[in-house]
């Protein structure tokens, strides 16, 4: 948040109708960044993690809901992950924006046929912000719950690239838009 009172207040005996405007520019300065989730002089601090998450699967569609019940304001975007992993070590990333829930269409088996379960994990950020929230897991970080969606369908997933200013490799989970503000070129990152 933009703060310059003591130099305004200073101001306003020597040029009072420039600290008036002053005080109307800081204001607008600090509402814009209000609205965006954003703070116009250092990053945003991360919100209070979603209380919970929750998975229903059928025949290769899963339908997630993220509960959040704390404080919000409209620039809160959400993400949910998911991987065949339980640690996620290369989860896929969805980015819901502001919604709280998705249906997402899944594979129940690998290119072999074999069964794959897959695991789900949400989080909150705002665009100002460097860091997401705490991590809510489908079954909680201990015991993560393993989804069988269900269905014919076979297809062993392409890694994951990520999301935001995380490495292009995928194994930066959890990074929503990213702790950077810019990502540098990779290099001697392949293509599958």
């Amino acid at each position: 948040m933009l703060d310059i009172d003591n130099f305004i207040t200073e101001l306003s005996v020597e040029a009072p109708r420039l600290a008036l405007m002053m005080r109307k520019v800081v204001t607008a300065v600090n509402q814009t960044a209000g609205v965006l989730g954003i703070d116009s002089t250092s990053h945003a601090s991360p919100p209070d993690p979603p209380q919970g998450i929750n998975v229903k699967a059928a025949n290769g569609l899963a339908h997630v809901t993220i509960m959040d019940n704390s404080q919000r304001g409209r620039s809160l975007n959400y993400f949910l992950e998911h991987d065949t992993n339980p640690a996620f070590p290369a989860p896929h990333v969805v980015h819901l924006v502001a919604s709280r829930g998705a249906f997402l269409s899944l594979p129940a088996k690998d290119d072999g046929g074999s069964p794959q379960s897959w695991y789900f994990r949400a989080f909150s950020m705002n665009p100002g912000s460097s860091q997401r929230s705490a991590h809510v897991v489908f079954g909680g970080f201990a015991t993560p719950t393993a989804v069988n969606v269900g269905g014919s369908t076979s297809l062993t997933p392409l890694p994951s690239t990520g999301a935001g200013t995380a490495s292009t490799t995928g194994q930066q989970g959890g990074q929503g838009f990213g702790s950077a503000q810019f990502a540098q070129p990779e290099t001697g990152v392949k293509l599958p």
